[in-house]
């Protein structure tokens, strides 16, 4: 009698470097519904290829024009640099033409670095921005009922997104993470010096939800 011996490999489990749970802050969850535009990365590609949503990481702006309007749109990792100059102005206009993208109180959602606190020396694809600045822009270029979220610990997994008032800020710091991120060990040393609406200006990231 032979015996034939079969080899059984395990397949190690997909790690994936980003999650979704910003999506939650639109009220359009359908992935049929809603385009999402960055920069391309494989593994974000993977992320969006396993719940069906429509991905929009082309080389020209004028490429997704021609796209049916949507219910609602995300830019969950900011402006893409080569997409739009720094200049205020130019932004503000490109997010004019984003609008043009949504349909009527359709949502936009945009993911943003905290400039006033960012200091990776990892090259970034994406503007970093402010709660007041990003506010602003969206203001003039024709968005409504304009929401800020703090989110961390960064825009890739963001673990913990809360509104920015005093009682969700405190929970996140002290509550929230079992193992720290270094950034709250600061944010919480600050916070014995200034208020603790004046902590939302220093945390590492946000995002901003407006009705087009």
């Amino acid at each position: 009698m032979q015996i034939h011996q079969q080899h059984v490999y395990s397949q190690q489990p997909r790690v994936f470097n980003h999650s979704l749970d910003w999506r939650f802050l639109l009220p359009h969850t359908d992935a049929r519904k809603f385009f999402i535009i960055f920069e391309d990365d494989p593994d974000f590609n993977q992320t969006l290829e396993q719940i069906g949503i429509p991905v929009s990481n082309l080389l020209s702006f004028s490429d997704i024009t021609q796209k049916e309007r949507a219910h609602s749109l995300a830019l969950p990792f900011g402006l893409p640099m080569r997409w739009v100059s720094v200049q205020q102005e130019e932004q503000i206009e490109f997010y004019r033409s984003i609008r043009r993208l949504i349909r009527p109180d359709g949502h936009l959602l945009i993911g943003f670095k905290n400039s006033r606190n960012f200091r990776s020396k990892i090259p970034s694809k994406y503007y970093s921005s402010t709660p007041h600045r990003t506010a602003y822009q969206l203001h003039q270029a024709g968005f409504k009922s304009i929401r800020i979220f703090g989110a961390m610990p960064n825009l890739n997994i963001p673990e913990y997104i809360f509104d920015l008032d005093v009682n969700a800020i405190h929970f996140a710091l002290h509550h929230r993470f079992k193992r720290k991120p270094a950034i709250l060990n600061i944010l919480q040393t600050l916070s014995r010096t200034i208020s603790w609406a004046g902590i939302s200006t220093f945390l590492p990231c946000y995002f901003a939800v407006a009705v087009a």
